[in-house]
């Protein structure tokens, strides 16, 4: 014999309340199938009793006074089914700005059915249910090659057979890596004002150069002999991290007025002189 399906609670528990924190909820509308995703039909946070405050605004509410599809779809449910509509817990124990983000992501995948309930997109509406081209564009702020305003050595951050890359390099060997051993003319070499560490498309740190009578610090310095036994030399600069002009770079692409990225490197180049002097 079929037992009748024992009623929805109407409120928690104060231990319950109280140990669930925040939380996210999503109102079922049982008329639907369980496979339709339009079950859902609002979303929304709260905290303590709230997800149960709609089946008692439908009681209460006065058509005449306002329009409100969200409470006209609780009153045919519970005419239907004799009970207001099932209440699902989608996360709980969140902080107050995890609930927001977590009813706003819902919130703006459920809009796209028109009988949906859910009306407001929440706090964090603009962070969602976003196209590409959109997301891309309140992110990518390359930084032009024209804007730079000086003489600039992009080096390389990839690291190699016996170098780690910029994620794993030691903060206190950052200045070696940055400054030093650059297969660079002598010619190049005292235009440089600053050198940027690149990594994966995007600058990572910045070091200015100590200057002196207007000309780049540097030294020549030998690095090993080639394949025919000729020496190998590389320059090797002086100079400091520069927090103020890695706060304006960092984290972003150099490109040119073409649109394209500098701030790459060819296969077994780590170095490229760019921008003009200040």
């Amino acid at each position: 014999m079929n037992k009748t399906p024992k009623p929805a609670i109407g409120k928690f528990s104060q231990e319950t309340s109280e140990k669930i924190g925040h939380y996210v909820y999503a109102l079922i509308d049982p008329r639907k199938p369980e496979t339709d995703p339009r079950r859902i039909f609002y979303v929304g946070k709260g905290k303590g009793q709230r997800c149960f405050a709609h089946a008692a605004a439908a009681v209460k509410w006065k058509p005449k006074k306002e329009p409100n599809p969200k409470i006209k779809r609780i009153r045919r449910i519970r005419k239907a089914t004799g009970a207001p509509p099932p209440i699902q817990i989608i996360a709980h124990k969140l902080s107050d700005p995890e609930s927001y983000r977590l009813e706003t992501a819902f919130i703006s995948v459920l809009h796209t059915d028109p009988q949906f309930c859910g009306l407001v997109a929440g706090k964090h509406g603009s962070d969602y249910g976003l196209t590409v081209d959109e997301i891309e564009g309140l992110y990518s702020d390359p930084l032009k090659e024209s804007a730079i305003g000086h003489r600039v050595l992009l080096v390389s951050l990839n690291g190699g057979e016996d170098l780690p890359p910029f994620p794993e390099i030691k903060e206190s060997d950052m200045a070696e890596r940055v400054l030093g051993w650059w297969p660079l003319s002598a010619e190049r070499a005292v235009q440089v004002e600053y050198i940027i560490g690149c990594y994966h498309l995007l600058i990572r740190r910045v070091f200015k150069v100590k200057q002196m009578e207007g000309r780049a610090v540097h030294k020549k310095e030998k690095c090993g002999k080639n394949k025919k036994g000729y020496p190998i030399w590389k320059q090797v600069f002086k100079g400091e991290r520069c927090v103020k002009m890695e706060h304006l770079w960092a984290n972003r692409r150099i490109v040119n007025s073409k649109g394209d990225v500098l701030t790459t490197f060819p296969w077994q180049v780590g170095t490229r002189l760019i921008g003009k002097h200040s």
